[in-house]
């Protein structure tokens, strides 16, 4: 029989920095619809493409549950959080 494991709490510090995590990798993910075939300088890298979808279609719960997937995803984040700034200030014109 499987051991119930709740869900992270409410209160836990690691959710707004996990969502804001999840906001650039799904801002980036949204613009790598080719999957980086095309050199266009917008999406993930060749190198981070497959992975980088994958992060970005996580739950927020999912992440936040496992140490090793939270400091993948912020990780990742951070490489690309410019490229989500420029797709961000793009959407507001």
């Amino acid at each position: 029989m499987r051991k119930f494991d709740p869900p992270p709490r409410g209160d836990d510090p690691r959710y707004p920095k996990a969502r804001e995590a999840l906001l650039v990798l799904g801002a980036v993910a949204a613009e790598d619809a080719d999957y980086a075939k095309n050199r266009n300088g917008r999406g993930f890298s060749k190198a981070d493409s497959t992975k980088g979808h994958a992060l970005a279609a996580l739950s927020l719960v999912a992440v936040v549950r496992d140490p090793t997937t939270y400091a993948e995803v912020t990780s990742m984040a951070a490489r690309y959080r410019r490229q989500a700034s420029r797709i961000a200030q793009a959407a507001l014109l």
